[in-house]
């Protein structure tokens, strides 16, 4: 299994284990990935009898991933009503990339002070297949190639804490990083920055590498943040299933 693959990215990311997962953590990583990519948004109703239905199995299987998701953050499973799609409110998005942007900056300055030259190569591997996707327009591709240059970026910078702090902050991260990179033009001004980041890694530049990461993700804060205008009403309680269901869960997946 390609290691660079979404499958075992977002694997890793839910704490499964790529190679031998169960019935429940397939169907926990195709509904997962169907929330980060957006085919299920915010709010969406989880039926897990029309769940059971769409992967062919009993209901068991669903509520075990259900509860994996929710653990994750993705997942809303409240007393007596539907599990659903979570989202978060304008403030807490807003605290979420403030943070982040902290925490990348002193990950890229720390990162800039270690990197060695085999290191160098593997992002700069990455950022060519990033290219690719920009200039073929697949955003999709483009950001599982984005969310594994900062997975290696945060395990060659060695600082356990801020990787787990980073880690601390949820799948529901994924999801917002995605949004944001669909919105117009953000893909090109997100793959021009990391190329000034990946310059920055080799001239050892740790104020400029700490200041281009922290700028791409305010910016990515940006995009998320319409204007009041444009602000979206508040949700109603109507039911929403499955705009866009997962794809199914078989062994093509596992």
């Amino acid at each position: 299994m390609d290691q660079a693959s979404p499958e075992v990215l977002l694997s890793r990311l839910l704490g499964i284990d790529p190679e031998s997962r169960s019935l429940a953590e397939r169907i926990a990583h195709d509904i997962a990935r169907a929330v980060i990519e957006g085919r299920l948004p915010p709010g969406s109703d989880l039926n897990s009898l029309t769940l059971s239905s769409h992967f062919e199995t009993s209901r068991t299987p669903v509520r075990e991933a259900l509860i994996i998701l929710e653990k994750g953050g993705l997942v809303e499973i409240l007393p007596r009503r539907r599990p659903r799609v979570a989202d978060l409110d304008p403030k807490q998005i807003h605290d979420i990339y403030r943070l982040r942007a902290l925490l990348n900056g002193v990950l890229s300055e720390q990162l800039s002070q270690v990197i060695d030259e085999t290191q160098l190569a593997e992002l700069e591997t990455i950022l060519a297949q990033m290219d690719v996707a920009v200039r073929d327009g697949e955003v999709d591709r483009y950001f599982w190639q984005n969310v594994l240059f900062h997975e290696l970026s945060s395990t060659f910078a060695g600082d356990a804490a801020v990787k787990r702090a980073l880690d601390a902050l949820g799948l529901q991260v994924l999801r917002l990083r995605h949004d944001s990179m669909s919105k117009p033009g953000r893909v090109d001004r997100s793959y021009e920055d990391h190329k000034l980041l990946l310059r920055a890694y080799r001239e050892r530049d740790s104020t400029l590498a700490s200041a281009i990461a922290k700028s791409n993700v305010l910016n990515a804060l940006a995009a998320l943040s319409p204007p009041e205008s444009e602000a979206p009403e508040p949700r109603q309680d109507e039911d929403n299933e499955h705009p866009n269901p997962p794809r199914r869960a078989d062994s093509s997946t596992a």
